[in-house]
């Protein structure tokens, strides 16, 4: 068998533990966890509903967050907790 006939990423998956290979699976959906941590963040952040609906659009030309898949929803948990919460006279002012 070449190995210059596969490409590198299937000779990599060929090479693992059959258990690992269905971990690896991203579920179709959102899941329970990312749903808990959107909420906590909804609430440790003071999200407005008009700023969550303007990220929804913005990001995924969506109206209801409950069509996001688990990459979508794993990207608007990334950009809520890194988003900069200040007011943009703080911004000047530090």
């Amino acid at each position: 068998m070449k190995l210059m006939n596969y490409d590198k990423k299937d000779l990599i998956y060929q090479n693992m533990r059959a258990d690992v290979q269905r971990a690896q699976k991203k579920p179709q959906t959102y899941t329970k966890t990312q749903y808990g941590i959107l909420c906590r963040l909804i609430q440790q952040k003071k999200v407005t509903e008009q700023f969550f609906n303007f990220l929804l659009e913005s990001l995924f030309e969506l109206k209801d967050w409950k069509q996001l898949n688990y990459e979508q929803m794993y990207e608007l948990i990334h950009v809520l907790i890194f988003w900069n919460y200040q007011t943009k006279k703080e911004r000047t002012n530090a």
